[in-house]
């Protein structure tokens, strides 16, 4: 009986023993993860494939961003994830970044661009001023008209490819940049020589010349291109077009043209 009884007693002090070390185990690991968290928060520091982390999170590497990707906010809010089409951008050295469109940064956005790949009219020519001053005939003029619209937003403005006028659709400043060429090779011994102009043409809500260049050219002149760029503001509604008149009768060839919106 004092046998078992001292057995009974060694397996109690085994097992109090037993707890005592586990439970002192737990405690360093507790104190462990919490020096581990104080660190953390000290150093406020954490580096992936980098032992030298330069910010709060340093990834040496590739990052993956499957869904939403919210800036500013605070451990009270979350982010901000922007709209469709918007684009992230600085806002300086200890600021969050902020989505924001191109276009409340003032810059020029594309809003069409169109080609002329055949010749007009197709069979024939255009008749001539086969008068000077050139730029008083209108009647003479000729519309430039892009077959091909290799790009066009309707939110700003829209085409009419028959008539080869533009309407606005929203207001503010357009960039227009034509590209025109003139072809003369119908056109017989004496009858090359002449001025051409060309010229961007507000129509409505009345006509008026938006920027324009003439030039000067000798007899048996084939061909000649003109370059015109004008930045004017459009209210909606309103039109433009692509103009053209020689002096000799001629025909419109191949040209393009790219169109760009300006936040006013």
């Amino acid at each position: 009986m004092f046998i078992d009884s001292l057995k009974k007693r060694h397996f109690k002090n085994i097992l109090y023993l037993s707890k005592l070390k586990n439970q002192q185990l737990n405690e360093k690991k507790l104190l462990y993860m919490a020096l581990f968290v104080m660190s953390l928060s000290l150093n406020a520091q954490i580096g992936i494939k980098t032992a030298t982390p330069q910010n709060t999170l340093h990834v040496n590497g590739s990052l993956q961003v499957v869904k939403d990707l919210n800036v500013g906010g605070d451990d009270r809010t979350k982010g901000n994830s922007g709209n469709k089409g918007e684009v992230l951008m600085s806002n300086g050295e200890g600021n969050a970044p902020v989505w924001k469109t191109i276009e409340s940064e003032n810059f020029l956005k594309v809003v069409y661009v169109g080609n002329k790949t055949n010749i007009s009219p197709a069979s024939g020519s255009y008749t001539g001023t086969h008068s000077t001053p050139v730029n008083t005939h209108e009647s003479y003029s000729q519309t430039y008209v892009f077959n091909v619209s290799n790009k066009i937003d309707t939110a700003y403005l829209t085409y009419n490819s028959t008539t080869g006028l533009f309407t606005v659709v929203k207001p503010g400043f357009y960039n227009i940049v034509p590209y025109a060429t003139y072809d003369l090779n119908l056109n017989p011994s004496g009858q090359t020589a002449g001025t051409a102009n060309s010229y961007i043409q507000k129509v409505s809500p009345t006509l008026t010349t938006l920027a324009g260049i003439s030039t000067g050219h000798g007899e048996r002149t084939t061909g000649l291109n003109h370059n015109l760029s004008s930045i004017n503001f459009f209210d909606t509604g309103e039109t433009f077009r692509i103009r053209c008149r020689y002096t000799q009768d001629f025909r419109l060839s191949s040209g393009n043209i790219h169109i760009s919106y300006l936040t006013p």
